[in-house]
């Protein structure tokens, strides 16, 4: 058997100590932070029960623009509303399942858009028109197919 009490860096009666001095709103706040950054967006649709820190938070938070992504047989589009004179600003970078957004809606913020397909890595463009900036993302092909075994 592992003998636990031996192996810890610390005594169990401070970690009990410390396990006390804990505030619960801190950690509520850590842990909504955790989550905002893993999943990004607001989460009160996911989690519904998340008490009285969920309705503060709400109430501080501006509205950020929303933007207008749709996908076809081939490509997923995003289209966001920019003034002129922040459109040298913006800064675009993307994963397979999300676009960035850095320097948007205002300078220093970075906006994050989960996509409704994979995209491929290359081949993304982007122009600005009419105070529109019109991204296209180029969807992932997924037509390798694995071969699973049953075992009886």
């Amino acid at each position: 058997m592992f003998p636990w009490n031996k192996q810890f860096p610390f005594d169990q009666s401070s970690f009990t100590k410390n396990l006390n001095k804990m505030n619960p709103k801190e950690v509520e706040n850590y842990i909504q932070n955790v989550m905002k950054n893993v999943f990004g967006g607001d989460l009160s649709q996911s989690f519904p029960f998340q008490g009285d820190l969920a309705q503060n938070e709400r109430v501080e938070k501006v509205e950020k623009p929303t933007p207008e992504i749709f996908e076809t047989n081939e490509f997923v589009y995003v289209k966001l509303n920019i003034p002129k004179n922040h459109d040298k600003d913006i800064k675009l970078q993307h994963t397979n399942h999300r676009l960035l957004v850095k320097n948007y809606p205002k300078q220093g913020d970075i906006s994050k858009y989960m996509l409704p397909a994979p995209v491929k890595r290359k081949g993304t463009k982007a122009r600005y028109i009419d105070h529109y900036l019109e991204i296209q993302l180029v969807k992932l092909d997924e037509n390798s197919i694995s071969e699973i075994d049953i075992t009886y």
